[in-house]
């Protein structure tokens, strides 16, 4: 699980996200690029949208901005999201 990550940098932040996106929802990391929009990815949803919250929270070790989360569009933005979080809570 990708819990041995420990991004330092968006490209790090977007590793992570990728992970926890592909495994939640049962697709290829590698098709999961930071351009990729949620809309377009199988399987995606508010319910599971909020696994991912609740599960990238825990890798971080602390609280992700809920209504940063809810805007970010793909897999890039999210990312973004997740490195402040995790400057946060360092």
């Amino acid at each position: 699980m990708p819990s041995d990550i420990a991004p330092s940098d968006v490209s790090s932040a977007v590793q992570l996200v990728q992970e926890v996106v592909g495994q939640l929802l049962d697709v290829e990391a590698a098709a999961l690029t930071a351009e990729r929009r949620f809309a377009e990815i199988e399987g995606w949803d508010s319910v599971n949208a909020l696994r991912i919250l609740v599960y990238l929270e825990r890798e971080v070790g602390g609280s992700v901005d809920f209504e940063r989360f809810t805007k970010a569009d793909t897999i890039g933005e999210l990312a973004a999201v997740v490195h402040d979080a995790q400057a946060a809570a360092a």
